[in-house]
């Protein structure tokens, strides 16, 4: 591969956007297994994003392992995520230090305090509300390895999470328990209502009937015994939505370990795992990780770079592409029989947005509604979309069951960035007076 100089404008056929506004998205990179590479494809993901023109922040959320500012050439910070999470740290955004990418900030984890390895569900909750309260455009999480609630939780929150996968056996087995797990557990919100945690019940004390093996069997049992119930664990089940990116593929056979393991996991558990693409094993990265410094940056040509950037685009694209049909695991399988070397696929058409209605102060939940109809998006595409639960409750105005204001207001300020409304601050601000009012009427 040739090598070039330093490349510090924006990715190649990717003109860099307007700011976003609002909330910003977030992107977890995990796994079930160390060494597969997490932490270089999130870091190199991050550089990419940034390369775009958007502000990035990278966090280093393995609190066990912390070694991006190592993989970035940014000396070891002084203050870390541990001291935001133990209180010596008010604000995460103080912990923001810049990098050599031009718009890429790094959020480090180093010199991690024993006791938080394991952080409290409090000041997990209180980091979560502090990413969303970020002043970016984009923020990737690089997680540790493994499948520890506290893992799940960060992988789940985000809009899109990425499945670090190697060819290798373990690797793949891991990966799959890591799938599996965190799809189980982002069914626990819905199953604790109580008219679906009856249904579930009902279902497991049925001895006339065979064990439940996936969660569509459970689906399909549920919908005999209260359809509606059934209905909020489909759509739950639906906004699940992982990525699985191989890396450090090398050989035809490598490259089928992804779509393959798609198909398992299509198969086991009942839902559709999107395969990413596979990034190829480069001996350019070696050298970039020895002199501390991003692939983007010393080899920008390589292919390990050209394969992290495609990603990039599909990633920050997909909010704006017209649906494609989805290819099932089982054909990206069969297609491995005649295995060709590139990028991961980018989408390649853009969507031609209509007009949103004029803005609605009054009853801003059902403006959001307006808007989502006029868009012709349905409830379930946009919980895949933002990651959030309770968007009907939201549209409606059911305030009793929507979660504190901290939280509500990241909630609200993602759903109206996602369906393009651009009075995004008068919109929330409104919508959290509502609530005030009617909570103190």
């Amino acid at each position: 591969m040739s090598r070039t100089g330093e490349k510090t404008g924006t990715l190649a056929g990717l003109a860099a956007p307007e700011r976003l506004v609002g909330a910003p998205r977030i992107w977890a990179v995990g796994g079930g297994k160390g060494g597969v590479g997490k932490s270089l494809v999130a870091s190199s993901l991050a550089c990419a994003m940034a390369g775009t023109g958007r502000r990035c922040t990278l966090i280093d959320a393995d609190l066990g392992g912390a070694n991006l500012h190592t993989l970035l050439g940014v000396s070891e910070p002084r203050r870390s995520l541990s001291h935001f999470l133990s209180g010596e740290v008010k604000a995460l955004a103080d912990l923001m230090v810049p990098t050599s990418v031009p718009g890429l900030t790094l959020v480090g984890a180093n010199r991690a305090l024993l006791e938080m390895a394991n952080p409290k569900h409090c000041q997990k909750e209180k980091l979560f509300r502090h990413v969303r309260g970020l002043d970016v455009d984009e923020v990737v999480l690089d997680l540790g390895g493994g499948s520890a609630f506290n893992v799940l939780d960060s992988f789940l929150v985000a809009r899109r999470g990425l499945v670090v996968i190697t060819p290798e056996p373990t690797a793949l087995e891991n990966a799959e328990h890591f799938l599996r797990a965190a799809f189980y557990r982002s069914l626990r919100v819905v199953a604790r209502r109580p008219e679906v945690k009856a249904a579930i019940l009902r279902v497991r004390e049925d001895r006339s009937a065979p064990r439940v093996g996936s969660a569509r069997e459970l689906i399909a049992r549920v919908r005999q015994i209260d359809p509606p119930a059934a209905k909020l664990l489909a759509e739950s089940a639906e906004a699940f939505a992982p990525l699985l990116l191989l890396n450090q593929a090398e050989s035809a056979e490598d490259r089928c370990a992804g779509p393959a393991l798609a198909e398992r996991c299509r198969e086991r558990l009942g839902v559709s795992i999107d395969y990413a693409g596979c990034v190829e094993a480069d001996p350019n990265v070696r050298e970039a990780v020895a002199r501390r410094r991003p692939a983007q940056q010393l080899f920008s040509r390589s292919s390990f770079a050209r394969q992290i950037e495609a990603l990039a685009r599909r990633l920050l694209r997909e909010q704006w592409e017209a649906p494609r049909e989805r290819r099932e695991p089982a054909e990206q399988a069969r297609a491995c029989r005649r295995p060709t070397r590139g990028a991961p696929d980018a989408p390649d058409a853009r969507a031609v947005a209509p007009a949103l209605p004029p803005l609605d102060l009054d009853r801003p939940g059902a403006y959001l509604r307006r808007c989502r109809k006029r868009l012709r998006l349905t409830l379930q595409e946009l919980t895949e979309r933002t990651r959030i639960q309770g968007l009907g409750d939201i549209e409606r105005e059911r305030f009793d069951t929507l979660p504190p204001e901290p939280y509500l207001r990241g909630f609200l300020l993602s759903y109206a960035r996602e369906l393009g409304i651009a009075e995004l601050e008068a919109l929330t601000a409104s919508y959290l007076g509502r609530r005030r009012s009617a909570e103190e009427s």
